[in-house]
């Protein structure tokens, strides 16, 4: 592969045997004592009981992968002596210089050589840079608490959000599926270069933070997520994923493309909020229109995806964009009607000419029995907390008030009929394992009023019963799922 124009050679011929053009018996490529090596395929292969050890040279993206993970780059691989040393194994078969990260996955024991870093950045021209040096920039290093006008100290609320999503990136990290396409990412030159997996699995992540935080109804009624420059994933907030956001030239040109689809998709005077994603780390953008003038501010690259390596799974881009997440959203409660499915649940049960929409007494806005003057907002949402997230939906179809009522408490996460509403003072004994606590976490939780603990993220519970909670997004055919157990 260090012979001049090797790749572009083997790329050829390789193409030449999988269309059927060439025999591989007839190949040049032939490896010494390979008799048991796999022909060429466009399949890549997978891990069962009869197979320990897979080889790969992907010669899509050039790189050698060894169990699925990518390890070196074909452009520059190591010396002989290096890349046998890595290789080797020990008397009981086993990788001398091949070990697990913190999250299970296969990894190098040996430092990387310093010709295997990551990619450079690419070159920016300047004229991707128009937008963001025509526009009024008003900050390029804001924290989040003042793009959002809030308090730097997290709420209760915000701190359950925050740790629900630690624990689903942790399950990203945790999956062969996803931490393959994750390390695979260090080698993607620009956001052009990645593959559909690889964007799919970047807009899903940033996505857990803000589909409806409504767990625990099946993976049958969840989002497949498709390929585009620009997702509006709400009214006001669009993402972008990209490359390279810790090189300050990337991150404005990502600024510069959030700025511009904004201006391009809303012409209403308004607070807009862009988020550049390139799975390591997130770029949070605001924009300001007003009717004559728009200024825009972000934050530097924060840190989002934590290292494989890490003994904590807090990052500031996870923080970040669970708060972001957690601001209100007026279509809620529309958003949560489509994720359970209710619509489909009602039309079973409903008598022809009626409709799951209609009020008590045929009307959408009027709560029924209004001789009265109607309660306030805070009394109907104490009785909407002691309501499961079906019953909350349908209560919340009664009226305007209740909707409000009903949208407040849907902004809580729930896990099946729970209802997530703190983070305990102290780790349950068996979540004391550091790399453990790196994707479960344990919830005070509550339904009907009675108090519960959510054990969410292991493999290894043994307490309570057992259920399995699916993020509601799908990715590739791939849903990710999370078990979770509930003590009394």
């Amino acid at each position: 592969m260090r012979q001049p124009n090797a790749i572009k050679t083997h790329r050829q011929v390789l193409g030449e045997i999988l269309d059927g053009s060439k025999s591989a018996s007839l190949s040049l490529l032939l490896i010494e004592g390979g008799g048991d090596f796999n022909p060429p395929s466009r399949f890549r292969p997978k891990l069962d009981d009869w197979i320990s050890w897979i080889y790969e040279i992907d010669l899509d993206r050039n790189i050698f992968h060894i169990n699925g993970v990518p390890f070196f780059s074909l452009k520059c691989l190591p010396e002989d002596e290096d890349f046998i040393q890595y290789m080797s194994k020990d008397d009981d078969g086993c990788m001398q210089y091949i070990s697990e990260d913190h999250y299970g996955n296969v990894v190098r024991a040996l430092p990387c050589p310093p010709e295997q870093e990551k990619l450079t950045p690419p070159i920016v021209d300047d004229s991707d840079l128009a937008s963001y040096r025509s526009l009024m920039c008003m900050g390029s290093h804001v924290a989040l608490s003042d793009l959002l006008a809030i308090s730097d100290i997290l709420s209760r609320d915000e701190l359950v959000r925050v740790s629900l999503l630690e624990v689903m990136i942790g399950r990203c990290m945790v999956s062969s599926v996803f931490s393959e396409e994750i390390y695979g990412l260090e080698f993607a030159f620009d956001h052009n270069q990645l593959t559909d997996d690889q964007w799919s699995i970047a807009c899903f992540m940033v996505n857990i933070a803000f589909v409806p935080q409504i767990y625990g109804y099946g993976p049958g009624c969840f989002s497949e997520l498709k390929r585009k420059e620009f997702t509006w994933i709400r009214e006001d907030t669009v993402i972008c994923i990209t490359t390279h956001l810790d090189d300050e030239r990337c991150l404005q040109v990502s600024v510069s493309r959030l700025i511009n689809a904004i201006t391009e998709q809303k012409d209403n005077p308004g607070d807009y909020f862009g988020i550049a994603f390139s799975v390591y780390h997130c770029a949070v953008v605001k924009v300001v229109k007003d009717a004559h003038t728009m200024s825009f501010s972000h934050t530097n690259a924060l840190q989002f995806l934590p290292s494989f390596f890490a003994d904590s799974s807090s990052t500031p881009g996870i923080t970040a964009l669970a708060r972001l997440g957690y601001r209100n959203d007026p279509t809620l409660f529309e958003r949560v009607v489509k994720l359970c499915g209710y619509n489909l649940l009602m039309s079973m049960r409903i008598q022809p000419g009626e409709s799951p929409h209609q009020g008590a007494n045929g009307s959408d806005d009027v709560p029924p029995n209004t001789i009265c003057p109607p309660l306030p907002v805070e009394l109907w949402e104490e009785i909407a907390l002691h309501l499961e997230p079906l019953d909350l939906i349908a209560f919340g179809l009664v009226s305007t008030l209740y909707r409000e009522a009903a949208s407040m408490v849907l902004r809580y996460p729930h896990l099946y009929d729970y209802r997530l509403v703190d983070i305990p003072k102290k780790k349950p004994e068996y979540l004391q394992d550091q790399h453990l606590s790196l994707h479960t976490a344990s919830f005070s939780a509550v339904r009907d009023g009675v108090p519960a603990t959510a054990l969410v993220g292991s493999l290894q519970f043994e307490h309570g019963s057992s259920m399995h909670l699916y993020a509601p997004l799908r990715v590739t055919n791939f849903v990710l799922r999370a078990p979770c157990s509930v003590i009394f």
